[in-house]
């Protein structure tokens, strides 16, 4: 469906709070797992760096059904 209304022309699809809700898994995931409590102390970067993959993965998804890598 959604290509289909790409081809129809729709330009433009909001993924943003599918973005937040995979970051936000990722992260309560980490912390509930304990790794945040791991190693020298609080590291912002490790508590960030899951949910950044998890958004950097759900873009790709995005961009694989919308059809657009390789794309400007």
């Amino acid at each position: 469906m959604i290509k289909k209304a790409i081809s129809l022309g729709v330009a433009k699809i909001n993924v943003n709070t599918e973005c937040q809700l995979a970051f936000a898994a990722a992260t309560r995931e980490y912390i509930e797992a304990g790794k945040d409590l791991e190693g020298k102390g609080f590291d912002p970067r490790k508590l960030l760096a899951p949910g950044f993959e998890a958004i950097k993965a759900t873009v790709k998804e995005k961009m694989e059904i919308f059809g657009s890598i390789d794309k400007a």
